[in-house]
């Protein structure tokens, strides 16, 4: 792997020192400031003896500081209004503080001026950092880490946090949605428009293609001689590496990402779905599907409802079942008999009552029979039936096709035979049912499919392929 090298010099070496000296000269000032208060007291009188060696100290090292910054700016990379106005905030400070040592000088002439001057100087220092730090870490750099309170009281209105633009991982743009917000967590600060580090900037795709004072850091379908990849495989040691040392490191996944969208071209507004991908990216985009919060899913209604009466609720406890709301926000409810293995046919009236609110009903592993479809079949907004290992046969599952939303529909571990399932056909939102170990034959299932073609069916019985590495076979070594 080739890389760039730079020749050194006194010059660069001094000027990229300027980072580090910097803050002998803010130290010794605001010293300086410290002591000319507390020495306008009688009980502090005697701190004047220290003024002319801390103002002497402090005008020489900002005078040098001066030096050292002219000298770094010359390595570029750097927004040039923003760098002529730390630089000419700097000199400032240099002038003033110079300025503070004469005034205590001659202190008798002019004994007014003294601490003005000083209270000037702190201004100045406080403007030159401010713009210092914003070359180095970028201009909301300080304003990013406000409690909210404080952005609203001076006026600043905080970025928008990176939110996904896609709810599955097929419909997201490559370079848009995946490659750009990487780039933006750890690139952007060394490389943008204030502080072009390298002379490169990678806001957009037509920035990175220009490349920087090197030469260009992309070729198309090349990841392992782009320059822009090639950096980030080095060790933290290395002077060359990116992120530098002591910003977070890209991680494995985002540089299987990176390797992959340069290997594809680097394309833009092309989707995932649309791209070739191998194995190993696979595992990655699986890892970037997007969490769907729990008040935001499919399988819940958009219609608002009331909330579940709190006596009503109770009542279903009582009998073991556990009864929460499916969101912080949503007065839609989750029922679930896990713990409540006793709860049978009698039981099954506590549920209307709450027949607006339920969405998800798991009743797997109870004693209920058939009675339930005709109860469920009330539940006008339910979404997800679970019977799973339940003592049923199917009779009078068409009730079930009053539930306008049922979704998903677990039937396994029961009896139900091949003639229940045709009533289903009419339920046309009805997304998965599962039928493992029940006495439902072929030819139903594919009546079934034939009827709602984009219904998954889940049956069971898989067969795994046995692989090679499935099988240890030791082999004796004579010796």
């Amino acid at each position: 792997m080739k890389l760039l090298m730079n020749n050194g010099s006194w010059g660069m070496l001094l000027g990229r020192s300027h980072p580090l000296l910097v803050h002998l000269p803010i130290g010794i000032l605001l010293i300086a400031f410290i002591l000319i208060l507390l020495s306008r007291r009688e009980k502090w009188r005697h701190l004047q003896g220290a003024l002319p060696v801390v103002l002497l100290a402090a005008a020489l090292s900002a005078i040098f500081s001066c030096i050292t910054g002219y000298l770094l700016s010359l390595d570029g990379g750097y927004e040039e209004g923003m760098l002529q106005t730390h630089k000419y905030l700097g000199i400032s400070v240099a002038i003033v503080s110079t300025l503070l040592y004469l005034l205590h000088r001659y202190r008798e002439r002019f004994p007014k001026l003294q601490l003005a001057t000083a209270a000037v100087m702190v201004l100045l220092l406080s403007a030159a950092g401010h713009y210092g730090g914003s070359l180095t870490h970028g201009d909301d750099y300080l304003s990013q880490a406000m409690p909210a309170g404080l952005q609203q009281l001076v006026g600043v209105h905080q970025k928008a946090a990176n939110v996904a633009a896609y709810t599955n991982i097929g419909d997201a743009r490559l370079y848009e949605d995946l490659v750009q917000p990487v780039l933006a967590n750890r690139c952007y600060g060394c490389h943008n428009e204030q502080k072009l580090k390298g002379g490169l900037q990678l806001e957009s795709l037509a920035l990175i293609r220009k490349g920087g004072e090197h030469g260009p850091v992309l070729k198309d379908s090349m990841p392992e001689e782009s320059e822009l990849f090639k950096r980030l495989l080095l060790p933290e040691t290395d002077e060359h590496r990116m992120p530098p040392k002591g910003k977070p490191p890209v991680t494995p996944q985002e540089l299987e990402l990176l390797h992959w969208w340069i290997a594809q071209g680097a394309p833009t507004k092309k989707t995932v779905k649309e791209l070739t991908k191998t194995p190993r990216i696979l595992a990655v985009l699986d890892g970037m599907q997007p969490a769907t919060p729990l008040d935001k899913q499919e399988f819940i209604p958009e219609e608002k409802v009331a909330a579940a009466s709190a006596q009503h609720v109770q009542a279903l406890e009582a009998k073991g079942v556990k009864v929460l709301p499916v969101g912080s926000s949503s007065n839609y409810v989750t029922v679930d008999g896990v713990n409540a293995a006793g709860f049978s046919d009698a039981d099954l009236q506590l549920l209307l009552p709450l027949k607006s609110q339920i969405v998800w009903l798991n009743l797997a592993g109870t004693a209920v029979t058939d009675q339930v479809f005709a109860v469920s079949g009330q539940l006008k907004h339910l979404t997800r039936l679970d019977l799973r290992n339940v003592g049923l046969k199917g009779k009078g599952i068409a009730a079930l096709n009053a539930c306008k939303d049922l979704r998903y529909l677990n039937l396994a571990g029961t009896t139900v035979g091949s003639d229940a399932l045709a009533p289903l056909k009419d339920n046309k939102k009805l997304e998965q049912v599962f039928l493992y170990q029940t006495g439902v034959a072929a030819a139903s299932v594919q009546q079934l499919q034939r009827s709602l073609p984009k219904l998954k069916i889940d049956t069971g019985g898989y067969r795994l392929p046995q692989l090679a590495s499935d099988t240890t076979i030791y082999h004796k070594v004579s010796s």
